[in-house]
């Protein structure tokens, strides 16, 4: 994968767009090319050419017995899902969570439980689930604000202690990140939008369904009804295909991808103790991902970063900062300097 380098500017800001590469752009191109030439024609096999995409996202997230499904984004899919639940389920969700989750639950008018979202976030959902034995958890494995990788060794317990509890994920910030099996996870459900860590661009997402979870209680739908529910109206197949390419370039890497990751996010972990500025929230726990939020509650670590050229995001009551496979070691200690520089000045 070659991506565009500007050496005036440094992006850690993939947890809000994983960029675009040259290999997709060239495919994307060509593509659209040929639509332009065949028009309509360009159809004509896209049922095909959906199902092969969905072989590939069950081979590369290890989906033995269950289902792929599309939509435009994890927003929409979710908000689809949670219109079909029949009855009054309720759902335990962490506090700041993505704003997706809630409202879809919201809307539906179904009963909704707060979990706080602190440094013992896993047993604050252990206690929630036991007092309040709610049917469904909904929960982004990494958190979209400050990175907090949900330890799934925890979730995998914690449903098999809580039989009645069926896990749905939100995969966004997770998926294309490191190695994922679908099938041997807590999770009956798991959606994500494409245009991340996944590296495909806007415009898709996609489901990941156990077959069991036809069976809840709550839905009592088969697969075909279920995807006439998920997967409507036209497929957008530039952004279905842009998946596709990606998804084979990812999994030929995926491995050099999680060990990359994992090596950033320790080395920028210790240095940001080093000079103060990580999240108590973080310090103690044992793993994390390259997602990091800096607190900037008056925003003059934002302007500071961006004037050196740093491409970030603010998000809660500071700077969110996502390093990528495809950042350098060099390219981290300048952004270390740049917040040392901040913490010095007055």
């Amino acid at each position: 994968m070659r991506f565009y380098e500007d050496p005036s500017t440094i992006y850690l800001d993939s947890a809000k767009a994983g960029p675009m590469y040259y290999e997709l752009l060239d495919w994307r191109n060509k593509y659209e090319k040929n639509s332009l030439i065949k028009k309509s024609q360009i159809r004509e096999s896209h049922k095909d050419d959906v199902i092969k995409v969905e072989k590939n996202l069950s081979k590369f997230f290890n989906v033995k017995t269950g289902d792929v499904f599309f939509s435009n984004s994890f927003s929409r899919g979710f908000h689809s899902l949670v219109s079909q639940f029949k009855g009054e389920p309720s759902f335990l969700v962490l506090e700041n969570d993505y704003p997706s989750i809630s409202e879809a639950i919201i809307k539906n008018n179904f009963n909704i439980i707060y979990v706080k979202n602190d440094l013992y976030v896993e047993e604050n959902i252990k206690i929630a689930v036991e007092k309040y034995q709610p049917d469904f958890l909904v929960i982004s494995v990494i958190q979209w604000i400050d990175g907090i990788k949900i330890d799934l060794n925890f979730l995998k317990k914690l449903k098999s202690n809580n039989k009645q509890l069926s896990i749905i994920a939100d995969g966004t910030q997770f998926c294309g990140t490191c190695e994922f099996d679908f099938n041997n996870s807590p999770f009956e459900v798991l959606i994500s939008s494409g245009y991340k860590w996944m590296l495909a661009g806007y415009g898709v997402a996609f489901l990941l369904v156990k077959k069991d979870f036809y069976k809840n209680k709550f839905l009592q739908l088969n697969s075909s009804e279920f995807k006439k529910a998920i997967d409507i109206g036209h497929y957008d197949m530039l952004a279905i295909g842009s998946l596709e390419f990606s998804l084979k370039k990812l999994s030929t890497i995926i491995n050099k991808i999680e060990k990359k990751l994992y090596d950033l996010s320790k080395y920028v972990k210790v240095e940001l103790e080093n000079i103060d500025m990580l999240d108590s929230k973080i310090k103690m726990r044992k793993s994390h991902s390259t997602i990091y939020n800096i607190s900037d509650p008056e925003g003059r670590l934002y302007k500071h970063l961006t004037s050196n050229n740093i491409i970030c995001s603010q998000r809660g009551t500071g700077v969110r900062v996502s390093f990528n496979f495809f950042n350098t070691k060099a390219e981290i200690k300048k952004f270390i300097k740049t917040l040392k520089s901040f913490s010095l000045s007055p």
